[in-house]
């Protein structure tokens, strides 16, 4: 029999594999930039930024910054921190907010940040969200961002551990909201304790200091 060269029709290949590269974009979403970059104190720990996560972050001004990682939570946090300070969101506004990043700025601020388009947002000046230290925490926005952030985080983790158990599903206890505080380095000492201590009234007990890993190259 004559021999002939085998062949391989590559065309439908190429067009799965332009399929695939088109439905990741549309179906992506990009996270906005944060609004301040902070420099961190280096240490020795090599521990991993949990996925899930409520950060607080603490500019050399001592402007602070709220984040979180998590949609599910953060949508019921602003739902509680609007509520309270008598806000009042559309669906369309909440939307908005759980795809944006860190945010520092008063409760009714925040919607007519959202109204902005994302291009805008970055120009917009962030002060910092209101936190005194000279009076009790209670009286200042960012203890209620941090007390609506345990509760929401709470009921959340309860809610999923009941429906693992009805479905007779695996339960993670690892995937339970963290708590986080970056501060930069020239961040004064007295603005980083009011912050702890607005976790602690809000009965957060366990929480993380984020910061850089340290070069240990040249050391004993």
């Amino acid at each position: 029999m004559p021999r002939s060269t085998p062949s391989l029709d590559m065309t439908p290949l190429v067009d799965l594999a332009f399929l695939l590269v088109t439905f990741f974009i549309l179906t992506s979403s990009f996270r906005q930039p944060e609004p301040v970059t902070v420099d961190v104190p280096t240490s020795t720990n090599d521990s991993i930024i949990p996925k899930s996560v409520f950060l607080i972050t603490i500019d050399k001004d001592g402007r602070t910054f709220v984040d979180i990682t998590y949609p599910a939570v953060k949508g019921r946090v602003f739902k509680s921190v609007t509520s309270k300070f008598n806000v009042n969101p559309t669906v369309e506004d909440s939307i908005k907010f759980v795809g944006t990043s860190s945010i520092g700025l008063r409760a009714g601020e925040i919607l007519d940040y959202l109204s902005k388009e994302p291009a805008d947002r970055n120009k917009y000046e962030m002060k910092g969200i209101p936190y005194d230290t000279t009076k009790p925490s209670t009286e200042s926005q960012l203890y209620w961002w941090a007390m609506y952030a345990r509760v929401a985080a709470f009921n959340d983790y309860n809610d999923r551990k009941e429906k693992a158990a009805a479905l007779k599903q695996p339960f993670d206890p690892r995937t339970r909201l963290r708590f986080a505080i970056k501060a930069d380095a020239k961040t004064k000492y007295d603005v980083v304790q009011a912050v702890i201590k607005i976790f602690r009234d809000a009965k957060i007990k366990e929480f993380e200091m984020i910061t850089g890993l340290e070069d240990k190259v040249g050391q004993q």
